[in-house]
């Protein structure tokens, strides 16, 4: 099957790479009892800087590389099945799925699934699991220690997985092209961002001790100096952005801006709408906070930084939307009015269906559901879309009885494809 696919098309440039916050190598062994799918499908096993099955813990929003030295049987791709075998395909934030030799680049968004999976197309339960968070939240993901080895023979040997010279040698090859000889380094070789320079630096000088450390034989160390040298290598990156680069983060500035306004006016109306109509005390926000986030971000994107104001902005975002979120799902809108005129009626069913249209979007970034689950929910929304679109028709002739009952009958629609999201 991996014949069928230019193993040349699928791989990534690697000059061309983004600069990622973190950069994995992946390779193929013999599984040993370590390997989370020891016993189970293939007997072979990816493995990841020299760890069997390694477990990772992905940030949403940041971007990954996986450098694949494999073989031509064993392409590599992402998977939401913990079986692989070429099934369920992950496509969002990836590029060069099914490559055995190359660069695959992986940036989760709001909508990855909370576990996700690296395997091979070709085999099964050869790879292992990848754990996606928000930022911040890195900490909360337990991962169990590896699985030990039986028995060994000679006492006192340690069973701790270790790095052979080969997976090493790997990772510093590539660090090489990355610290040295990629478009970011050359970028960092001319910056004045004196933050920049000073972790550029520092990651070549670990990169060099790195090499030291592999010609004492002590490869686990060397893995560890090649690590801290990419991860300054990044962190510097990241703070010279090339041209494109740039004009994506500005963008993103400018989307997440838009997302705050836009989520806290959601959350004034529903304050409001919920404060009257409340039996129980609603949860509230710190807008004062919010404001003070913003203002930074702002500062910040003055200056020139934009990746650090962005990371801001969504943190403001996720707040206010983790608190709009649990006013509606903790409500329910109940229709026993009394109206004095047919408009008032009609004005009320309108804002009613625009609550619950605002949820929409909420309940996708905080449930993060399944995507056949999604699939379920935008039937459900673009059915309410077009109820909606024949309501707007009906009012502008002022058939205000006829628009309250689509108005009632789309916001019914809404309702199923949040409950389908798991929102009440």
């Amino acid at each position: 099957m991996a014949a069928m696919v230019s193993n040349a098309v699928q791989a990534i440039d690697e000059e061309a790479l983004p600069e990622p916050e973190q950069i994995f190598v992946v390779t193929v062994a013999g599984k040993d009892a370590s390997h989370p799918n020891f016993g189970v499908g293939s007997k072979l096993g990816m493995v990841i800087d020299g760890v069997q099955g390694k477990e990772l813990i992905l940030t949403r929003g940041k971007t990954y590389a996986f450098k694949v030295e494999t073989d031509v049987q064993h392409d590599f791709y992402l998977s939401t099945s913990p079986v692989g075998w070429g099934a369920q395909v992950l496509t969002e934030g990836v590029t060069g799925n099914f490559t055995y030799r190359g660069i695959v680049t992986f940036t989760p968004s709001n909508t990855t699934p909370k576990v996700v999976y690296y395997q091979c197309r070709n085999h099964k339960s050869m790879g292992g699991k990848l754990h996606i968070v928000n930022p911040g939240e890195e900490r909360r993901v337990v991962i169990e220690p590896a699985q030990k080895q039986g028995p060994s023979s000679d006492a006192g040997i340690s069973n701790e997985a270790s790095v052979s010279e080969s997976q090493v040698k790997q990772k510093i090859g590539f660090a090489e092209m990355f610290i040295n000889q990629s478009q970011a380094a050359k970028r960092l070789a001319q910056s004045e961002n004196a933050n920049a320079l000073d972790m550029y630096h520092r990651s070549r000088a670990k990169l060099a001790e790195a090499a030291v450390i592999v010609a004492k034989g002590d490869y686990n160390q060397a893995m560890i100096a090649v690590d801290e040298a990419l991860q300054l290598m990044s962190e510097a990156s990241r703070l010279v952005p090339s041209a494109s680069q740039l004009e994506e983060q500005r963008a993103r500035f400018a989307e997440l801006m838009e997302g705050v306004k836009t989520f806290e006016e959601s959350y004034k109306r529903n304050l409001e709408r919920l404060s009257k109509e409340a039996k129980k005390e609603i949860k509230q926000l710190n807008l004062e906070q919010i404001h003070q986030m913003v203002q930074q971000a702002v500062k910040l994107s003055d200056e020139g930084q934009y990746n650090e104001a962005n990371r801001i902005l969504a943190k403001a975002q996720r707040t206010i939307t983790a608190v709009l979120s649990e006013m509606l799902d903790n409500s329910t809108v109940v229709y026993d009015k009394n109206f004095a005129t047919p408009v008032e009626e009609y004005e009320y069913e309108l804002a009613r269906y625009q609550s619950y249209e605002e949820l929409i979007p909420i309940a996708l970034e905080q449930k993060q559901p399944s995507k056949r689950a999604i699939e379920l929910m935008d039937q459900f929304v673009e059915k309410a879309k077009d109820i909606k679109a024949q309501a707007d028709q009906e009012a502008a002739k002022q058939n205000y009885e006829t628009t309250i009952q689509m108005l009632q009958a789309a916001t019914d629609h809404l309702q199923r494809a949040l409950q389908i999201a798991g929102v009440r």
